[in-house]
């Protein structure tokens, strides 16, 4: 399975169940192997799959018994892999791998890892013979019986130790899988895990050189099939793991799904970054957006910083991304900083990461966003709130090319391309001495400005078309289309929120009613719009049906008033009356 075919193309994906049930679940799905770790034993206890970690001296029972008792019932033709810990003294190696043959295991992995130990606790480990050194020979033997070996690697080290001792497969950890964090959060642990493993893979380079081992990811910040494109396409990495990232209830139903999405994962030639739901969403065809397309265009092949000026949700993340996508960094990292959440205490570790113990709470390395952004794009949004503290520090890292964490005393080079957004005049602050000149410069070489929504209406339609469309498939709902008299009314309004508001516009029409056909019953206009409106009568044939229906419900609504219905329809009152008449 591992030298049979080109997993390059097609990466191979193994599972870590928990039991049977889960076990049966991805194999019918077209999981191929199954990796049995102890973690399993945890998960199905209900107790969290850390506890696994320790070396416990009973791992390897665990190990035999969930295999016997659990997964050869449910799975008795899948290939399996068995965690082995290497400081088991409770029976002799050579009668383990015997026992392990009995049971038609083809391979064997060091399980609990050393690797996943830190500080004084791996000193105390090391002197019981607890070490990546020790797994490495335990996985020599297990070659020499015969069985398939993999090196469970969370560090650099335990890497270069595993492929000295020519494992046929290497599990790369990066750290803790955690799939409820914040949004911003989730795209740091993606790319944290991607820049990890890359250092790990160069590490296994260093020593195998061109007789690579297949690797695989297993655990860390990737929890979704969108993260495993990623993680695909930024490194050479060829398998993945999938444990707690799929095992949830119900068993059987979750299983199919994630199963099929991560067996789905291909790898392109071009990567699409994560808001591909809300890329095509930048669309229109008025002289304004196709002005916007060929400016992006332009700018996105030069490695300049570009700054996007634009009301608030006229998309100005959505042209961030698209001058990513379009760029020569597009297959690396994509980082966004949120200015104005930022406070002043923590600038420096945001930007720049901190060492371990450089402040209380410190109690890891976190690497900044600078680093995670190395060889790609940081898209530093509102970056008129930057705090003249802020913009002092960004402006030394711009100039001199490199960053020290907070705590440390080593320079760190960093190779980001900045795009910066604001819906303030940058140019205005800078006259008030709000915003530092030097750093203004250095952060516009080019300006793109995204024009509000009010002024291109001829866009209207075919927005409002599209969102529609996304809605539909979304949340369920029955509409398909907008009636004409709701469209006169969206043209009327003056979208103090852009795009985002003719979203949620739309959205709450879709959610508040039924049929095929949305009226906007409870959208009423501002009318701070001059441009003049094609009226009813300026339509050529009718639609007396539906003119007869709008005024009714508005009078209904309006409690016979006249003139709040004809408000409420983006209609003259004069046009009401003979709507009526």
């Amino acid at each position: 399975m591992l030298t049979g075919r080109d997993w390059r193309q097609e990466p191979l994906v193994f599972s870590v169940p928990g039991f049977g049930l889960s076990a049966r679940s991805a194999v019918q799905e077209g999981i191929p192997f199954l990796m049995v770790l102890n973690a399993g034993v945890y998960r199905a206890m209900g107790v969290v799959s850390q506890a696994s970690f320790l070396p416990f001296g009973n791992a390897n029972e665990q190990v035999e018994q969930l295999i016997g008792r659990e997964i050869l019932p449910s799975c008795p033709d899948t290939p399996l892999v068995a965690g082995l810990f290497a400081g088991s003294e409770t029976i002799p190696l050579k009668e383990r791998f015997a026992r392990l043959k009995a049971l038609g295991v083809a391979g064997v992995i060091n399980w609990p890892p050393a690797s996943l130990n830190i500080g004084a606790f791996m000193e105390l480990l090391r002197r019981r013979g607890f070490s990546e050194e020790a797994e490495a020979a335990m996985l020599g033997e297990a070659r020499e019986e015969g069985f398939v070996t993999f090196g469970f690697a969370a560090s650099a080290h335990a890497a270069r130790t595993f492929a000295a001792a020519q494992v046929d497969g290497m599990v790369l950890n990066v750290g803790w899988t955690l799939s409820d964090v914040a949004p911003l959060e989730k795209k740091d642990r993606v790319q944290y895990a991607i820049r990890q493993t890359n250092i790990f893979m160069e590490a296994i380079r260093e020593v195998r050189h061109s007789d690579m081992p297949i690797c695989f990811f297993y655990g860390g910040g990737i929890t979704s099939a969108q993260d495993t494109l990623q993680l695909y396409q930024q490194t050479d990495i060829q398998g993945m793991g999938a444990g707690s990232a799929i095992e949830f209830f119900p068993v059987r139903d979750v299983m199919r799904d994630l199963c099929r999405e991560f067996l789905n994962v291909r790898r392109r030639d071009v990567f699409v970054p994560d808001s591909e739901k809300e890329f095509s969403s930048f669309i229109g065809n008025s002289a304004a957006m196709q002005e916007l397309y060929h400016i992006i265009k332009r700018v996105a092949v030069y490695p300049v910083s570009v700054c996007i000026e634009g009301e608030s949700g006229s998309g100005k993340e959505l042209a961030a991304t698209m001058i990513h996508a379009m760029s020569p960094r597009a297959k690396h990292p994509f980082i966004t900083v949120n200015c104005g959440a930022i406070p002043d205490s923590l600038v420096e570790s945001e930007l720049f990461g901190h060492e371990r113990g450089a402040f209380t709470g410190a109690s890891e390395r976190r690497l900044g966003k600078f680093e995670l952004a190395h060889g790609g794009t940081l898209f530093l949004d509102e970056v008129a709130e930057l705090s003249p503290k802020a913009q002092v520090c960004l402006l030394r890292a711009l100039q001199q090319k490199e960053i020290v964490r907070l705590g440390g005393r080593k320079n760190i080079s960093v190779d980001v391309r900045i795009v910066t957004a604001t819906n303030r005049n940058l140019e205005s602050m800078v006259k008030e001495g709000l915003f530092r000149e030097d750093l203004f410069y250095r952060l516009r070489t080019a300006l793109i400005r995204i024009p509000p929504l009010r002024s291109r209406m001829e866009d209207m339609e075919v927005l409002s078309r599209y969102f529609l469309e996304r809605i539909r498939r979304e949340y369920g709902c029955a509409a398909r289309k907008l009636s004409r008299n709701f469209l006169r009314r969206l043209k009327r309004h003056s979208w103090p929120g852009n795009v985002r508001e003719l979203q949620h516009v739309l959205l709450e029409a879709a959610i508040m009613e039924d049929g095929e056909e949305l009226v906007g019953r409870s959208f009423l206009p501002d009318g701070k719009l001059t441009e003049p409106i094609r009226g009813p009568e300026m339509e050529g044939e009718t639609d007396r049906a539906e003119r007869m229906r709008s005024a009714e419900e508005a009078l209904r609504r309006c409690d016979g008033n006249k003139s709040r219905a004809a408000r409420l329809l983006g209609v003259s009152r004069k046009t009401l009356y003979a709507w009526l008449k």
